[in-house]
């Protein structure tokens, strides 16, 4: 299965405020499937882009 640049990030909320915030990323396809899943602390664009980083990880190899 190949993967690209196609799935989509989806950021949740888990708990805490400011700098502790912790988000839950996944990374999923047109069907609907988890391809990865992790968690982040701080911002939510800092969460976004250690999503990114695993999306464009999987599309490279």
């Amino acid at each position: 299965m190949a993967v690209s640049a196609e799935l989509e990030i989806k950021l949740r909320r888990t708990g805490g405020v400011g700098p502790n915030t912790k988000w839950d990323w996944s990374l999923v396809d047109a069907e609907g499937t988890v391809v990865k899943k992790g968690s982040a602390l701080g911002e939510e664009a800092r969460a976004f882009a250690t999503a990114k980083k695993a999306r464009e990880k999987l599309a490279k190899g």
